[in-house]
């Protein structure tokens, strides 16, 4: 036990374990607001009788209709707000943690919304969060064989990004199919 102690610093801490605090958890926040809830829980009607300027603000974390509706996989949700014009403005937006609407709908596997989101004209799945993750990277990691497919043959995604820890997305996931076609895409 002498080790272990002698490496403790005076607040019970490990120095040099994680110095910028980039591994520290996050709480995950909750809509908070009308528009938020309903992008959130895929009440279309109320995101279409919103005000369209509406569509653009942002909450206390910085998440947009958008967001939450990417995140939550509201397809409907998505799809509206991705045919109007405003749209062109928050595609890429980075909300709460420095996510983009790309990131997480891939994170949680949303298949068709991921399918949505990349056919917007100006999405750019190669942004990454505060983290440096990646959508390709939550994809891979999280298991979402499906969505990483979807990712690669929009032809849109850089395989070789690297992550905080220094991993590309073929690095960064436990299952060995999903890591060969990563590593195919990079030849074709």
């Amino acid at each position: 036990f002498r080790g272990i102690i002698s490496i403790m610093d005076v607040t019970g801490k490990y120095p040099g374990i994680d110095p910028d605090n980039s591994l520290r958890k996050f709480s995950t926040p909750k809509p908070a607001g009308k528009l938020f809830e309903a992008a959130a829980s895929g009440d279309l009607e109320t995101v279409q009788n919103a005000p369209q300027s509406h569509l653009v603000q942002v909450d206390e974390h910085g998440n947009t209709a958008l967001l939450w509706a990417a995140d939550r996989g509201q397809f409907d949700v998505v799809h509206y707000i991705m045919q109007q014009k405003e749209s062109d403005s928050i595609i890429n937006l980075k909300g709460y943690l420095g996510n983009s609407a790309l990131t997480r709908a891939a994170r949680g596997g949303h298949v068709s919304t991921v399918q949505a989101l990349l056919s917007h004209p100006l999405v750019d799945p190669n942004i990454c969060n505060e983290k440096m993750q990646y959508p390709l990277h939550f994809a891979a990691y999280k298991k979402h064989l499906e969505v990483v497919m979807i990712m690669l043959e929009s032809g849109k995604c850089d395989t070789m990004v690297k992550d905080r820890k220094g991993r590309t997305p073929a690095e960064d996931t436990s299952v060995k199919e999903i890591r060969d076609a990563i590593l195919k895409s990079r030849t074709s």
